[in-house]
This record gives C-alpha cells, sequence and structure tokens, in this order.
C-alpha cells in the first residue's frame, strides 16, 4: 500500500472548438500511472486511457490552444535537446528489488536531472502580431512516455504555458499563474518520446518577465504490455464500486475523498477533511509515507463508477493541483496538506461537489468501520468492516496503540494506492488513514492498519508541525468530534445535539452492573442548554436521562446514565438524544449510538502476561472453553515488539484452554541475546500461575496448550449486598463497610478499567481519601475471601 503515482493534466479536444472560456471547452484526459505496492508485486503498472480506451472527458485548467499553432514547420526550427537511452537492464534489476521489497515509489521511468531555463536553452519566435513564443523540444530516445517537472515558472498576467507532443493531438495547458504553487508545476506524462514546452508573452507583456526552469526530463520505459495489463479497471474483482447499494448512504464521504499524485513517482488516496471553522479550508488528509512536495500534486475528484457495475471506460472526473504542507509524522503515518491552486472562494469549486468530511479524535473503539479509497490507480471503491476494528501497534510503529487494525468482511479489501484513504467509524467521521496491511482480493482476511486521528492529535512533544490539533481545531473549541460540511449546502444546523463516545458498554464486563457513559456534543451555532437521552439495553423499553447544561458549538459533556443489572450473555446498549433545547433536531444523523458488550455475572478476572520474541509477527493464540468456544484471541503482532503485552480475560466458573501457535514451527524462539531472546508468557489467576510457558522451554514447535481452571465465589449480586459505601456521591471521604465480612483490599479504577487506587484493608471496614481524585465517576472493586464485589461510587 506504499506510492503509486501519477502525473495528468488535460488535452484539449482537437476535434471540437476550443475557445479562452472554459467553460466552453472539452478536454480529453490521458494518464499514465506508476505504482509502488508493498505486499502486490507489480499490482498496478503503467497505463494511458488515451492510447488504449479512447478518450475521456474532464475538467482541470483553463483550456486554449498553443499560439504557434499557426507557425508552419515551426518545431523543427527550435532548440532541441536529445537524451540517450538509460540503462534499461540495470534499472529493472533495480526494479525487481524494489518491487518486491516495497520500500520505494513504484517506478516507471528514469530521471534526467536537468538545468534549462530561458536564458540558456529554446528559441524565442516574434510572432506578427507583436507576441512573443518560446519553445524547446526535448527527445528521450525510445522512451514510451516524456514528463517534465519545472520550478522557478514565473507567468505573468496574460502570460500562458503548454507542454505538447509534436502532433499537437495531446496538449496540456494552458497553465496560468492560478496553476502554480510556489512557481512549481509538475506534468502529465506525454505519450511518445519527444515534447514542446511553450511559453506565450503577449505583445503588452516584456519577455524579461517571463521565467521558467526545466529541473527533470522523465524517460519513461515500462512496456506497452504492462500499460495494458494494468489499465482502468485494473484492480481486483473483489473491489466493490462505491456507488454500489451498499455505498448509497455514504455519498457525502464518497465525494470527500479523492485520488491524489505525489510528486513524480507518487499515487495514493485521501480525504477532504473539515475543521471546527466549518470554513471549506481545503485540507486532505492522507498518509506520511506518500509525502514529497506538495506543490506539483493533483488532487482528483469524483473518478467513479455512475452504478455498481464496472463501466466500459474511464468516467469523467475534475482536479486541482498544487498544495502546501501543514503537517505531518512518522509514528502514526499521516500527512496534512491544504490544497492551493485552482481554488474559488478559498475552498474546492462548487462544480466538483466536495464535502469535508468530519472527524472523532477520542479514540473511542468503532463499532464498525468503513474505507472509501481508489485500490491499483482504479476507480473510486468502498470496503467494510462490520466489526469493531482493534487498537494495535502495526506497520513497525514506534509507538503503542498508534494504529487501528482492520479486517475487511463483504468480500471487500484495499490495494495498493489505497494508502492515506479515510478510515471513517459507524458515525462517518474519519478516525484514521490507511498505512498498510496485507488485504487484497487473494487474501481477503489479512488485517489492514490505518493511523489513528486520536494518536495524531497532540502528542507529547508534538507542535503545529506534527499534530493535527492545531489546523482541525484552530478556534481551540476542545471538540472530541465534528461532523462533516458541506460549503455548497447552505448554513450550519442551528439546534444539533449529537451523542458519542459510550462508554462501560464495550468488551466483556465482570460485573452484573453497568454504568454506562455518554458523550454530548453542540454541533448546532446556538448554545445547548438541554436535551433528553433515550438509552435501552437489547432493545427494550426506554429509559430516559433528561440533560441540563450550557455548551457552546463543539462542546461536549459527558453524562453518566444511572447504573443497571443484566444477566450473563451478550448485550446491545443504545441511546440517542433528542430535543435539544425542547425543539426539534435539525440534524438527526448524529444522534445515535450503539455499542455491544458481554456481561459475565460473577466473572472472575486472569491475566495473561505476554513476553514475545523477535519474531513476534509468527505468534497468535486463543483461549476457548470447554466447548471449544473461541472466546479471546490475539495475533497481527509488530515484529521486535516491546515490552509485556497484559491481556484480562474475564471468566466465569470453569476449566479452559490456552493454545498459543507459531506459523513457523520454532515456538518463540531462534532470536540472539540482544535481540530479545526467547519469548514467555505466564496466566495469573489471583495469585496463582495456572498456565506458563518459561524462557527455558519457548521452542514448542508449531503450537502448545495448557489447561486450567476458575473458581468462582459467592455470587457478585448477593456479596455486594453485604458491602456498603457511603456517602455516595462523596466529596473528600468516603466509608466501605460489610456485614461481618473480611475486606482483604480495596481497588478504584477509573471507567477506562486503570486503576488508580490499591489499598490494603484485611478489616471489616474502611476509610478512603478522595480528596486529591478529579470529581467523576469510579468502580471499586472490593476483595474478599468470598470474592469481589464492585460498586459504583461518584466523586464531586
Amino acid at each position: 500500500m506504499l506510492n503509486l503515482s501519477f502525473y495528468y493534466f488535460f488535452v484539449n479536444s482537437m476535434t471540437d472548438k476550443v475557445d479562452d472560456n472554459p467553460t466552453n471547452n472539452v478536454f480529453i484526459t490521458s494518464v499514465c500511472i506508476t505504482v509502488n505496492n508493498a505486499r502486490m508485486n507489480n499490482k498496478l503498472l503503467l497505463f494511458s486511457f488515451l492510447l488504449m480506451f479512447g478518450f475521456s472527458f474532464a475538467q482541470q485548467g483553463d483550456g486554449g490552444k498553443p499560439k504557434s499553432e499557426k507557425l508552419a514547420n515551426q518545431s523543427k526550427l527550435i532548440d532541441h535537446r536529445t537524451f540517450s537511452t538509460p540503462d534499461l537492464d540495470v534499472l529493472r534489476q533495480e526494479d525487481e528489488v524494489t518491487d518486491r521489497e516495497g520500500n520505494a515509489p513504484w517506478r516507471f521511468g528514469f530521471n534526467n536531472y536537468t538545468d534549462l531555463t530561458m536564458l540558456n536553452s529554446g528559441t524565442w519566435t516574434k510572432l506578427p502580431n507583436g507576441d512573443h513564443v518560446w519553445q524547446l523540444k526535448l527527445t528521450c530516445e525510445n522512451a514510451l512516455t516524456v514528463n517534465l517537472t519545472l520550478d522557478q515558472v514565473k507567468l505573468p498576467e496574460g502570460n500562458e504555458l503548454y507542454v505538447y507532443n509534436p502532433q499537437k493531438d495531446f496538449i496540456l495547458g494552458k497553465f496560468t499563474d492560478y496553476h502554480l504553487y510556489q512557481g512549481e508545476l509538475g506534468t502529465e506524462l506525454v505519450p511518445g518520446s519527444t515534447v514542446i514546452v511553450e511559453y506565450y508573452v503577449p505583445y503588452k507583456n516584456k519577455i524579461t518577465d517571463a521565467s521558467l526552469r526545466i529541473n527533470t526530463v522523465t524517460h519513461g520505459y515500462r512496456t506497452a504490455q504492462e500499460f495494458y495489463e494494468k489499465a482502468f479497471g485494473g484492480s481486483g474483482s473483489c473491489n466493490k464500486n462505491v456507488n454500489c447499494s451498499d455505498g448509497a448512504s455514504w455519498v457525502n464521504q464518497r465525494n470527500s475523498a479523492v485520488m491524489l499524485v505525489s510528486g513524480s513517482s507518487g499515487f495514493c488516496s485521501g480525504a477532504l477533511i473539515n475543521n471546527t471553522l466549518n470554513d471549506g479550508k481545503p485540507y486532505v488528509l492522507t498518509a506520511n509515507h506518500c509525502y514529497s512536495n506538495p506543490a506539483s500534486w493533483i488532487f482528483r475528484f469524483n473518478w467513479e463508477a455512475p452504478s455498481c457495475a464496472n463501466p466500459g471506460s474511464s468516467p469523467t472526473f475534475q482536479s486541482l493541483s498544487g498544495a502546501v504542507l501543514r503537517s505531518r509524522r512518522t509514528p502514526t503515518d499521516f500527512c496534512l496538506v491544504e490544497i492551493t491552486g485552482g481554488l474559488v472562494g478559498g475552498t474546492v469549486p462548487s462544480g466538483y461537489s466536495p464535502y469535508f468530511s468530519g472527524w472523532d479524535r477520542t479514540g473511542t473503539i468503532p463499532t464498525t468501520t468503513t474505507c472509501i479509497h481508489h485500490p491499483s490507480g482504479d476507480i473510486k471503491k468502498i470496503s467494510f468492516d462490520d466489526n469493531p476494528a482493534s487498537i494495535s501497534q502495526g506497520m513497525g510503529s514506534t509507538e503503542p496503540n498508534s494504529t487501528w487494525t482492520v479486517v475487511w468482511d463483504r468480500e471487500t479489501t484495499t490495494e495498493g494506492g489505497s494508502s492515506g484513504s479515510p478510515l471513517f467509524d459507524q458515525n462517518r467521521r474519519i478516525i484514521g488513514q490507511l498505512w498498510g496491511g496485507g488485504a487484497s482480493c487473494s487474501s481477503l482476511t489479512s488485517p489492514d492498519y490505518y493511523g489513528r486521528v486520536s494518536m495524531s492529535w497532540n502528542p507529547t512533544g508534538s507542535n503545529s508541525t506534527n499534530r493535527l490539533m492545531d489546523w482541525l481545531d484552530p478556534n481551540t473549541s476542545g471538540a472530541g468530534f465534528i461532523d462533516g460540511y458541506d460549503p455548497f449546502g447552505g448554513p450550519p444546523a442551528a439546534l444539533d445535539a449529537g451523542l458519542s463516545n459510550p462508554v462501560g458498554v464495550s468488551g466483556t464486563s465482570c460485573s452484573a452492573f453497568i454504568t454506562p457513559t455518554v458523550t454530548i456534543t453542540n454541533i448546532g451555532t446556538t448554545t445547548l442548554t438541554s436535551a433528553t437521552i433515550n438509552y435501552n439495553f437489547d432493545g427494550a423499553t426506554n429509559q430516559t436521562y433528561n440533560w441540563s447544561g450550557s455548551l457552546a458549538q463543539w462542546q461536549s459533556a459527558t453524562v453518566t446514565l444511572p447504573t443497571s443489572t443484566l444477566g450473563g450473555g451478550a448485550h446491545t446498549f443504545n441511546a440517542e438524544v433528542i430535543n435539544p433545547n425542547a425543539a426539534a433536531d435539525e440534524n438527526s444523523l448524529n444522534n445515535t449510538v450503539t455499542s455491544s458488550f458481554n456481561v459475565v455475572v460473577n466473572g472472575q478476572t486472569a491475566v495473561l502476561n505476554l513476553d514475545l520474541d523477535c519474531w513476534a509477527s509468527e505468534t497468535s493464540w486463543e483461549l476457548t472453553d470447554a466447548s471449544s468456544n473461541v472466546l479471546f484471541s490475539g495475533s497481527g503482532y509488530p515484529d521486535n515488539t516491546p515490552g509485556i503485552i497484559t491481556v484480562n480475560f474475564c471468566l466465569s466458573e470453569g476449566c479452559y484452554n490456552f493454545k498459543i501457535m507459531d506459523s513457523y514451527g520454532d515456538g518463540m524462539t531462534s532470536c540472539s541475546a540482544g535481540n530479545g531472546g526467547n519469548g514467555s508468557y505466564t496466566i495469573q489467576y489471583n495469585t496463582a500461575i495456572v498456565a506458563e510457558i518459561t524462557e527455558a522451554n519457548a521452542n514448542f514447535g508449531y503450537s502448545d496448550t495448557k489447561n486450567f481452571c476458575i473458581t468462582a465465589g459467592i455470587d457478585e449480586i448477593a456479596l455486594g449486598a453485604q458491602i456498603g459505601v457511603f456517602p455516595n456521591p462523596a466529596v473528600e471521604q468516603l466509608s466501605v463497610v460489610s456485614n461481618n465480612i473480611l475486606i482483604e483490599s480495596i481497588e478504584l479504577r477509573n471507567l477506562a478499567g486503570q486503576m488508580i487506587m490499591n489499598k490494603e484493608v484485611h478489616d471489616v471496614k474502611t476509610e478512603l481519601e478522595l480528596t486529591n481524585f478529579s470529581a467523576g465517576v469510579y468502580l471499586l472493586k472490593i476483595h474478599t475471601p468470598d470474592g469481589v464485589a464492585v460498586k459504583q461510587i461518584i466523586k464531586k
């Protein structure tokens, strides 16, 4: 999923009339793409719509014709520079290694580095009306394509720039200052071995004010057969077009997704992303490994099949060129740029139907995820994971919890070229961008990894150059999430309450007492002072909670709902916010949250401590019950994973099997002493180790299974009834008193499960000092010889 790249601009139709009004002009698209795919050798190769699929109509640039068109045989008289054929055998040997390892862009051409300016090359011609034209012919011997990179370009008002082949049936331009950023411009791959660069100066302008430098002339050398094999429609057959029925509710997010060209050798996906000002600032989020100088980047919009079926030829599209880097970071692989060229009123033109997707930076685990992307340089596709994503440290990241792991469902996938594409949660907010992974049509169960927005937001020691916070929340609202924005869809809603981030109702609970919390956010422009939250478990009768407060736009409040007692097994929590300020909500799309979880009544906690060897990617494990049902599992660890991996198992009374596996067949061994040594694990229940593999016996071959049993204490609900806590809510002190049951110890944990106090007691009563703790809801775990009781307490 590393870089693919191509350049494209548009060609004036030589069969249709072209005038200086761009709305009257028709353009022909010609596209050449190069690819680097980290996991699919030669997955996508160069292609050309113009040569193989006929004409595809699109819009970009201002149109126009070279002014030298009526000069007969003029091309024979201009300065001509020739570049010899490079050593293609050496290049292809290098390509074999690079394509296999996937550590660099998929190379399509050889770069001839030059320093060609108007002062040291080219030919000036004065036209009969007093205008001037500067031309330079460039030939790469035996090249299939030629493309250029220019800098130091100055185009005063009235001046125009064109690039075309000698036959003038493939013309790029006209380019004006409107298309440049910092004087730079990258051109599309022109078919053939020769291009002509033409710079036009009207009679009223001075030729001394004209300027450009051609710094790179690229010789395209990949074969014509490679062009053909990996053309439009070249992604895997399992990819689902974005306008299939599954994508019907994702139209806004579809319009935010773009295909982008990074420099002359990088092709990726990305998405327009909103900021808290709702001002249409044209930010695009993509992957850091897609980065190059963005001044010559191209952003392609709306390149998609109009229906579910693959079209017979390339659909139409629009594009913008040029961007400036705002922020990027390696440990979470994000890159944020701002489009600079072709904007209208500071944003993407209305004709492009732009939508700026919302985001969620809270880190809440999504119940489902969706990705919209351009796999293998193909038209826009959509992928679905119908299960919760998991938090991981994938793709060799140096930071824990830096990535989301997803495994695609509905026979969908991603491929090379999908890199940088947005990962949306069930609320249609961006929570990450694609880093890489093993997913493909031939490996549908392999995971993909996305850099997490929450970990890119404000990392420790960061600043505006390597975090998202400064750009996506410029007014420092502190918003945990925002919804998307349509700059041409009318004013934002005045009354719009949103609900998000359900806590305490995911994963497995070792207690029958469930205390959900949700986050209410004011998305509307009017201060939110009241709302009603309806919630239920498993679709039963709604319970009602009336909230009141004062929230300005994008401000949030955490709402703790009353504790409910549930039986063991799988449950679903549903909540909805309605009646903002006792009126109708103007946007109901963000009003609901749903979360699934499991309850183990009188559950007991066993703890896995896993120390992996350096070949961590080979290791996987699963915990099964007596009926061979898989209750917990783990896999996909990156090699050289640091530290101990700790997993808590909430288990009912019974016996279990823990199976650890190694795909290579040498257990957790074969690392040198200086490189981590052998691996090991322990499973601890209460104070006893009930299963383990030590470093000394880490060579278990392909697998090893250990059996252990859990003995439950008295019923948790009955035990809890014999222990009281008061006052509750508490301000400074909390008393814990039992009915003649010895209290061995007490743990105080926050709702995320983190222990913040652990006190030995060995008495039937004790006092807890709460003065130094923040206000909020906490869980009190009271350990006794008969089991553990859990109480919810509130600190004011």
